[in-house]
């Protein structure tokens, strides 16, 4: 098997599963196509995802572009296959969009026969073809660690311009989503004075500005902050703070082009 195949076939038996650490692995290590299409019935990572009411997924999907509009080959849509309000709601379907139960014309083999613990007594056991929805429901609950907690939006933050590329995760309560809290927030862990913050940048292109555009943030958005050209050096001293072996902390001077 084609190597890019694997991996998109992989990527949708985690969707299916809820393995959140794999599917990260997946498309920004691997690459691996978001809206790849299964050959025989079109369903992609996010119909999985939805299927299963996989929220953490769907969440990660949507940031890393997986699209809500694209059909399988019955012309069901994710939104049409979920039970999960939120879920719908975060496809923008709302209360509105028909939910259908497909049947597949096969049953892949991540569900016929769930890997260890799922096998074992008390996590519902492997499942055929003919077993009940329900049945299948209860052996994924194991992967339930990698849910979120619902009272929280998990963030990813960094400083704009940065030798230091990687991303840190934290996490702001939904009932105080808001563009200050987000600015101290950001500050705060990455060492930044609030004065020297020109902008919050959502990540590819778009600036943050007010309370709504918080808001409409979902989990694993990914942020920068720029600073002023005058505040770069003394970013460079703070940010360092997070040092490690093998990290390099230099920031270059960025020129606003806004």
């Amino acid at each position: 098997m084609d190597a890019s195949i694997e991996f998109e076939e992989k990527l949708r038996e985690c969707a299916c599963t809820g393995d959140i650490e794999s599917i990260r692995k997946l498309l920004e290590i691997q690459n691996t196509d978001v809206n790849a299409q299964n050959r025989m019935n079109g369903w992609t990572a996010l119909h999985w995802a939805s299927k299963r009411n996989q929220r953490t997924v769907v969440a990660y999907l949507l940031t890393k572009g997986a699209n809500p509009n694209l059909p399988n080959k019955e012309g069901e849509y994710p939104a049409n296959l979920s039970s999960d309000a939120d879920i719908r709601e975060m496809l923008g379907a709302g209360d509105t969009a028909e939910v259908k139960q497909s049947k597949l014309p096969i049953t892949p083999g991540y569900l016929a026969n769930p890997p260890f613990p799922y096998t074992q007594p008390g996590y519902g056991g492997g499942t055929s073809a003919g077993q009940t929805t329900s049945t299948v429901e209860s052996a994924s609950r194991p992967h339930q660690h990698n849910s979120l907690d619902e009272n929280e939006i998990v963030l990813k933050i960094r400083l704009a311009n940065s030798d230091e590329r990687d991303f840190l995760e934290v996490e702001l309560e939904r009932s105080n989503l808001g563009f200050e809290s987000l600015l101290n927030l950001m500050c705060r862990e990455l060492g930044v004075d609030r004065r020297s913050v020109q902008k919050i940048r959502k990540l590819p292109d778009t600036i943050v500005r007010k309370d709504k555009d918080v808001r409409r943030m979902r989990d694993f958005q990914e942020l920068e902050l720029v600073l002023t050209n005058r505040a770069m050096s003394s970013s460079s001293r703070n940010y360092s703070g997070l040092s490690g072996p093998g990290m390099n902390n230099g920031v270059r001077n960025e020129q606003i082009l806004y």
